[in-house]
């Protein structure tokens, strides 16, 4: 590595990643903001992504390719890149997403006009297998800037309430993709790392959440790939936890509901802040327990150790994913 660090740091966890992986490395060397390095981190991939990964990495020096013996999981791989990284700024790059050309200028540029924004991410949409986007009313793009709860503070990502960020963050609908955003890496080193069960990022977004404010740049720079290899689509608690922490057997102390609550309730006591914040960031967690709603799912979850079921709509939507036509045009033209 060069003895100068870049401005920016990009960490991409892959395992087996190899289908997508090229076309989203020449995504990201595409960038018009080129001060970043790029580190790789291979957890014990048995396709093609090695060979990829040296490939580009002998062809450009921003790259740095770091591979585990053994495969330990993907949250592991996700805290891992955090102390591999050298950027004022850090930002963790899915193996198979897509960010735009000037995706890192525009967040880049949107987080360093305000002190206390302490990440930004871009308006963003989905992609198919082929790259071709998912039409708007069939891919809403579910993020921070757009909670789907009425009763939440708008815009609650940007307030200068701690406690309404949190709470926005734990009741508002969300796919996490705002995990991918650009992050502050004097702040996410203060940050607790994820917590080793299926669906941990939306830890680690609440406790960035207590720490500062979230920017949105209003323009769709960044794609998520939907396909059936991809997290999202994991069918079984069983393949959940196998593929977030590498384990098929061990028997866990807490279930997964039970970690993603504590590792909240540890977040508002792992950052500093007044008496009162406390309280009322408490009260937040206790509103997120209380959606009595929700319980027949979460109890179904826990007690047939499978995914939770969708509502009636989201079984809708996905149907109507499937069947409805894409928009005829692709990202690759962009």
């Amino acid at each position: 590595m060069s003895l100068q660090a870049p401005l920016i740091s990009l960490g991409m966890p892959v395992y087996n990643g190899s289908a997508f992986l090229q076309e989203t490395l020449d995504h990201l060397l595409a960038q018009s903001f080129s001060n970043f390095e790029l580190i790789i981190s291979d957890n014990a991939s048995t396709d093609a992504t090695s060979e990829i990964c040296i490939s580009y990495a002998n062809r450009d020096p921003r790259i740095h390719y770091s591979r585990l013996d053994t495969n330990q999981g993907a949250v592991y791989n996700f805290n891992r890149l955090i102390s591999l990284t050298r950027g004022k700024y850090f930002k963790w790059a899915a193996a198979d997403d897509v960010c735009l050309p000037n995706y890192l200028e525009a967040t880049l540029e949107r987080i360093e006009s305000d002190p206390e924004v302490i990440w930004a991410h871009s308006q963003f949409g989905k992609v198919d297998s082929t790259g071709r986007v998912l039409s708007s009313t069939d891919a809403v793009a579910e993020g921070l800037a757009h909670s789907s709860e009425d009763n939440l503070p708008r815009p609650f990502y940007n307030s200068p309430r701690r406690h309404l960020r949190f709470e926005g963050v734990l009741l508002g609908s969300t796919w996490c993709a705002d995990i991918f955003g650009l992050i502050r890496k004097s702040v996410l080193d203060q940050c607790r790392l994820m917590p080793g069960c299926y669906g941990a990022e939306k830890v680690l977004l609440g406790e960035l959440a207590l720490r500062g404010k979230y920017q949105e740049v209003p323009e769709t720079l960044f794609y998520q790939r939907i396909h059936s290899a991809a997290a999202g689509g994991l069918t079984s608690r069983k393949q959940q936890e196998a593929v977030m922490t590498a384990s098929r057997n061990r028997r866990r102390i807490l279930s997964t509901r039970l970690q993603l609550l504590s590792g909240h309730a540890r977040s508002i006591w792992n950052v500093p802040m007044t008496v009162g914040d406390r309280a009322r960031c408490l009260i937040a967690l206790f509103k997120y327990v209380t959606q009595f709603s929700k319980w027949p799912n979460l109890l179904w979850s826990e007690l047939f150790h499978r995914p939770i079921r969708r509502t009636h709509s989201e079984r809708r939507m996905t149907s109507k994913s499937r069947n409805s036509g894409l928009q005829q045009r692709e990202f690759r033209k962009r």
